[in-house]
Parts: C-alpha cells; structure tokens; sequence
C-alpha cells in the first residue's frame, strides 16, 4: 500500500513537472511569470486524470472525484487565462521571485519558482491519490460532506471571481477598493473559498486507508495563502496602488474569514495578526 502510495505520487511529481516546465518555457519567451497561476491550475486536471485511469478504488468513487475536480480545475485555468491576457504580468510574482532566489541568477530565479510549484501541487494531490485507491463500494458520510463543502468552496470561489471582474470591469475610481458582495466580508473571499475546497477534498479522503495523511492538504494550502504566496504580498501591493483607501478597507473588512465588517477598536487580535 504505501510503496503503491510512492510510485503514484511519483507519477504525479513527473506529470506536475513536466506541466511546469511547458510553463516555464511559455515564460521564456513572454517573460511573465503569472503564466505559473494557469499551469497550477491545469495541473490538477491532468493528475486527478491519471489517479483516475490507473488507480484501484471504487470506479465511481473516482469519477465523482474527477468530475468535481474538472469543474472546479479547468473553470479556475479559463479564468486565469482571461485575466492573464486582459492584465498581463501579476507583479507579485517578480517581487516574490527576487525575495525568495536572490542568490541566484535570473534564469534561473524562474526555473525554481515554476518547479517549485509543480512539487506543491504533486503534495496537495495527495487526497486525490487516496480517494482513487479507496476500494470501498460504497460512500462514507465523511465523504459526502466533504462533497458538499467541496461544492460550497467551488461555488463561493467562482462567485467572488464574478465579482471582483465585474467591478474591475465599471472602471473604478484610482484607488477605490471592490467592497462588493463577498468582498464586503473578507478582504480575500476567494482565497478563503480555495481552502475551504481543500478541506473538502480532506474530508473527503478520510474514510479512505491512511485517510488521514490527507491533512497536509487544508494545512498547507492555509499556510501558503496567509503566509507565502496568497495575503502578505497581495496586502502590500494593494496598500501602495491604493493608499489610504486600501488601509481604510483593512480596518473594518476581516482578511480572511468572512465576517461582519467592524469599526478599527473592535478589530480581533486574529484579524490584527493577519495584517501583519
């Protein structure tokens, strides 16, 4: 079971990869690296795929999972391929990219982001690979909420999306910030929504053997958007685009959670924390 475990993820890391580095070598010649955002996306398709062709659960198991996985992959992929062509370059990633690979050249600052990437997507994968080797005939409640609150992280992503792309859209006002809908009650809707998805596909997974591995999921998704790659640079490059309105929208719409919007003296320390 776990060598099986192995050589799948194995599988996965090579197709992730190979992913990126297509990705990589788009970036070559375009030279923005947001084309990263598109191949994450893809990525997830193509493996679920191949977890699903090969791996021995429960056939129907496996073709829930996939058709849930392939809404929600490839809406995301259309999504970041239009706003890839009607932005251009995300400008967090150049920054990110100098921070984190400043002792290496250029060249190769872009080689280990896009790589960098395939390995985490091979990690988050993981509740795939264990739902597709589940034998079980038959669904767990454990799976059927997962299901559920996979399809409400799914739904709520593509609302807050929706709405950020219509605002963008009436050509706001330099500085004004999208308080609209979901973006009333949290600065980051729908990075929130991509890790409830995560904890769905958690719960999900769990009925299955070693289920339980499939925490590093949720855990680390929630690591990377508050930590790494999804709020601080996010946070520092609308404050200096946007200015006091931006620090405005911090003091009374949480950054994270959804919440009610808050006068500054009310704020929670977790909130506080995250704005850090």
């Amino acid at each position: 079971m776990i060598l099986a475990l192995f050589v799948l993820l194995g599988v996965a890391l090579v197709t992730a990869e190979l992913l990126m580095l297509i990705c990589w070598g788009i970036y070559l010649f375009q030279r923005r690296f947001s084309i990263v955002d598109i191949g994450w996306a893809t990525a997830f398709f193509f493996i679920t795929l191949i977890f699903f062709i090969i791996g021995q659960g429960y056939f129907w198991r496996k073709m829930l999972l996939l058709i849930i996985v392939s809404f929600w992959s490839l809406r995301l992929a259309v999504h970041l391929v239009k706003r890839y062509f009607r932005q251009g370059e995300d400008p967090r990633y150049p920054r990110m990219v100098k921070t984190w690979f400043a002792n290496h050249r250029p060249f190769f600052q872009a080689f280990l982001l896009f790589t960098c990437q395939g390995a985490i997507v091979t990690v988050l994968s993981l509740p795939f690979l264990l739902i597709c080797q589940n034998p079980l005939p038959c669904f767990d409640t454990a799976e059927m909420f997962g299901l559920f609150i996979a399809v409400v992280g799914i739904a709520g992503e593509s609302v807050a999306d929706w709405q950020l792309v219509q605002f963008k859209r009436r050509a706001p006002a330099q500085g004004e910030c999208c308080e609209e809908g979901l973006w009333g009650y949290s600065r980051h809707p729908n990075y929130f929504f991509e890790w409830v998805i995560w904890l769905g596909f958690f719960l999900m997974a769990l009925p299955a053997p070693l289920g339980w591995l499939s925490i590093v999921s949720p855990v680390l998704i929630l690591y990377l958007l508050l930590k790494v790659s999804g709020i601080p640079p996010a946070e520092e490059l609308a404050v200096e685009t946007k200015g006091e309105a931006y620090l405005n929208y911090q003091s009374h719409v949480s950054p994270f959670f959804p919440w009610f919007r808050r006068n500054r003296k009310n704020e929670s320390p977790l909130n506080t924390h995250l704005e850090e």
